[in-house]
């Protein structure tokens, strides 16, 4: 399979994964977990151009699929990208936006290094990504019913593995997502104190609010240190820069 083609069909999938209300819908045609589920995008295309779901799960549902490369042979006005666009509210655009340009960074990375290596100099400039998302745990308490990461507990509860810190911390929480796809690192802290490091791959959206999706690092030197973003706003999120708190 082209390259081009194999990385559309990567992208198409992680936009989709990214929003599990929708891929509920659609679960009929995806089987397998994972990195490389398997996706029938030719029927995904097809239930997208029925008036069977609503217009923005539709829209979303063919803008995958068209990533993907598939579309109905005959479309109608309301299947192009721009009409599907304009039925998507601001979190489903934003989820697109920000899975397209974590690929388009990851092709530019890996241009670089190519490149690099070939001793050629490369076309981008090289731009950092030292931004950071600051999330504050409270009080070890009862998730609420039905939580959208399936946790019992949230909060943060002395003597936690990394893992469950990390569950904990991750998500959900009302965050601009296109500043969160911008950022390379989630600190997690609670009393002043980071208590886990992560690194920020991509995110789900659930409703209103967001969560990260990415690995944990409970070696990083950050955990333990006092919170570089403390401060006494009642927001639990805060954004900041790497290279003003190293």
């Amino acid at each position: 399979m082209d390259f081009a083609l194999t990385q559309a069909r990567e992208d198409a999938a992680a936009i989709l994964a990214s929003a599990p209300s929708v891929l509920a819908k659609a679960a009929a045609f995806v089987t397998g977990e994972g990195p490389e589920p398997q996706i029938d995008w030719a029927k995904i295309a097809y239930l997208a151009s029925q008036n069977v779901l609503s217009s923005g799960d539709r829209a979303f549902l063919g803008i995958c699929a068209e990533i993907a490369g598939f579309n109905p042979d005959v479309r109608q006005p309301d299947q192009t990208f721009g009409a599907r666009w304009d039925s998507l509210d601001g979190q489903h655009q934003s989820v697109i936006a920000s899975v397209l340009t974590q690929s388009s960074q990851s092709k530019q990375s890996r241009e670089r290094e190519i490149l690099e290596q070939l001793g050629v100099p490369s076309a981008y400039p090289t731009v950092p990504r030292p931004q950071l998302v600051r999330v504050r745990l409270g009080a070890d308490q009862p998730a609420v019913t039905n939580d959208a990461l399936g946790r019992e507990r949230v909060g943060f509860r002395e003597g936690a593995s990394p893992h469950e810190t990390w569950l904990r911390g991750r998500g959900v929480w009302r965050m601009q997502a296109d500043r969160v796809i911008a950022s390379q690192w989630l600190i997690v802290a609670h009393a002043g104190l980071v208590r886990m490091v992560g690194t920020i791959d991509g995110l789900t959206i659930h409703g209103d609010r967001i969560a990260i999706i990415g690995q944990p690092l409970p070696d990083h030197p950050f955990i333990g240190q006092p919170d570089p973003l403390d401060n006494n706003s009642q927001n639990p999120v805060a954004y900041g820069d790497m290279n003003d708190v190293v």
